[in-house]
Formats: structure tokens, C-alpha cells, sequence
């Protein structure tokens, strides 16, 4: 494949992540809106389920967003009692989040949630063609999040 076809299939790529997210963002924004929650924090809530106790700094890095950024997230998630901090038990200096069993509750019931919609939007999609575009996709955000470090560690971000 040609460098100009990749060039437009990835213009095209970034319209289909963006009308996907956009989609999601619309059917998800009541149910979040009930919890009191945005889809950066709800996102944040799944970084913290997945990695267990985490650190801000592994938190910005993961989310890719700047540690006061993640801090600021961090301390309104604790206000709404969906994430607590606690010290690390081998260097008090270090602080780690985790989640509440408020937001162990929210974290499961907005993933079947989500789970439910996504599958009425795959129906109808051939179950190995799926498969495949997830794996795809798993590789290229892997790729996209490695570009994303090295560029950061080059100070080549724009």
C-alpha cells in the first residue's frame, strides 16, 4: 500500500474514531449525567479498575493527560466519594488512588450498560470480521499510544 493511500485511509480512520466516540459520547452522556460523572472521569474510573492502587503520575501518563490535570480529576472524583487516597505503605511520599465500592458499583453498571448498547450495534456483524477489527484496532492504539511516549520522551509533542 501506497504512503498517499495510507494518508487517506487514516483521515478516514480519525472520521469513523470520531463519529464512534461522538455516537457513544450521546448514548452514554444521561446515563453518566445520573452519576454525576463526565466520560473523562467515568474513563479515569476504568484506568484506576484496571491497574488497582495507581499513582497521578501513572494516571496522567495512561490517560495521557497532564498531572495537574489528573490531579484536579482526582480530587473531584474523592469529593464525590468514587475515589479514595491513601498512602503508600513503603514510601509515605507516595500517594495512591483506588476505587470506592460506590464506584466499583458505578464502574460495572455503566459497563453493562455499555455492553448491551454495543452489542445491539454489532448485530447483524459477522462475529469473525469483529474480531478481527478489534484486534486491529487494539494493535493500532498500541502503536498510537507507543508514537505518542517516544514523541513525549523527544519532546516532539505538538
Amino acid at each position: 500500500m501506497k504512503n498517499d493511500k495510507r494518508a487517506e485511509l487514516a483521515g478516514e480512520f480519525m472520521l469513523s474514531i470520531e463519529k464512534l466516540m461522538k455516537g457513544t459520547g450521546v448514548i452514554f452522556r444521561s446515563v453518566l449525567e445520573d452519576y454525576g460523572v463526565t466520560h473523562a472521569q467515568f474513563h479515569l474510573l476504568m484506568v484506576t479498575k484496571g491497574r488497582g492502587k495507581t499513582t497521578v503520575t501513572e494516571i496522567s501518563r495512561l490517560l495521557m493527560i497532564a498531572p495537574p490535570t489528573a490531579s484536579r480529576m482526582i480530587e473531584g472524583l474523592c469529593a464525590k466519594g468514587l475515589l479514595k487516597k491513601e498512602k503508600d505503605a513503603s514510601d509515605h511520599r507516595i500517594t495512591r488512588v483506588s476505587l470506592t465500592g460506590k464506584s466499583k458499583r458505578l464502574v460495572t453498571d455503566l459497563t453493562e450498560r455499555r455492553a448491551r448498547v454495543l452489542t445491539e450495534v454489532f448485530k447483524g456483524e459477522d462475529e469473525k470480521e469483529l474480531e478481527l477489527t478489534v484486534s486491529h484496532l487494539g494493535r493500532i492504539t498500541d502503536s498510537c499510544v507507543s508514537t505518542v511516549e517516544t514523541r513525549a520522551r523527544k519532546g516532539q509533542l505538538e
